[in-house]
């Protein structure tokens, strides 16, 4: 078990770093225009670049998935909710905040939208987690399967 799991976190940690960093920091570039002011071989290299961290991220992907790397049984369902519900508090935060310190009526009146829609999200969130056990026990007993059939 423990191999598995080094294996596990090596192959996520070289997916990370060869495949899916790179791919972030072309992003930026390319959206920021910065790559427009390099030189034709700096642009050139970009390109392998990239086109050599999609390989790895495609074949490490499809590693992981002949592996069954995707069945993660370390992190429950509820444990992923609760990040989410953390996640999408922060992203409302950050909305409620930009609506503030906006000066034009439409980004205000966006920024609040963003707010509302998360707040939205957070609270549906923590309604699910309140029906979560709910839910999931009777699929496991017997007498529903019996109401089946």
């Amino acid at each position: 078990m423990k191999t598995f799991l080094a294996k596990k976190r090596n192959t996520f940690l070289t997916r990370l770093f060869l495949g899916q960093l790179p791919l972030l920091v072309s992003t930026y570039l390319f959206l920021s225009r910065q790559f427009l002011n390099f030189s034709l071989v700096f642009q050139f290299l970009l390109v392998v670049i990239n086109l050599a961290s999609i390989l790895v991220t495609d074949y490490l992907t499809r590693e992981m998935r002949i592996r069954e790397f995707e069945d993660d049984d370390l992190v429950s369902p509820r444990t992923n909710q609760v990040m989410f519900i953390g996640l999408t508090s922060f992203m409302s935060i950050i909305c409620l905040y930009r609506g503030i310190i906006a000066e034009e009526f439409y980004q205000q009146l966006i920024a609040y939208i963003g707010a509302i829609l998360c707040l939205l999200i957070v609270l549906l969130l923590i309604w699910g987690m309140k029906y979560y056990k709910v839910a999931c026990l009777p699929l496991l007993t017997e007498s529903f399967i019996r109401r089946l059939y």
